[in-house]
Formats: C-alpha cells, structure tokens, sequence
C-alpha cells in the first residue's frame, strides 16, 4: 500500500473516539507444512532427453515425490503429471 494512501486513511479517521472504531485483528493462517488438515496434492515430473541417461529420471522423481508426500500428515497423492 502506497504511503499516500495510508495518509489518506490516517487522516480520514483523525479525531474519531476510538469507541466509534471497531478493530478487527486477523486471522493468523497457520504455515502450509504446520497445517495437518487434508491436502490432495499432485506433482510434476519432467524428463528433458530421450537419452538412455535420463531413462531413470521419471522413476527417481517419482520415488522422491511420493516419499516426500507421505512425510505430511494429511497429504494424499492423488497424481503424477509427467512430461517425457
């Protein structure tokens, strides 16, 4: 928010009783890895080559994918995009 608008807003409420002002705090949003609600999560995987040196890459990312998903309490995998 641009300092000119916070001044406008400053001003605007210059002078009222602070009983004419209702705050209403925030909502403090819990970290997305501290919050165990459930989470259907998907994942990408890519493999650049055709190259006979890439031909493990899908299966290593995979591994990795579905290893990290099952880490989180909550999170379910429910697919694998792949690119190949």
């Amino acid at each position: 928010m641009s300092e000119d608008i916070k001044a406008k807003i400053r001003e605007r409420y210059k002078g009222n009783a602070n009983a004419n002002i209702e705050v209403i705090p925030a909502i403090e949003q819990p970290s997305f890895y501290e919050d165990f609600s459930e989470k259907r999560v998907a994942v990408y995987a890519r493999v650049s080559t055709g190259s006979a040196n890439q031909t493990s890459s899908y299966e290593l990312q995979k591994g990795y994918y579905e290893q990290d998903v099952t880490r989180h309490p909550g999170w379910k995998l429910v697919r694998i995009y792949a690119e190949m």
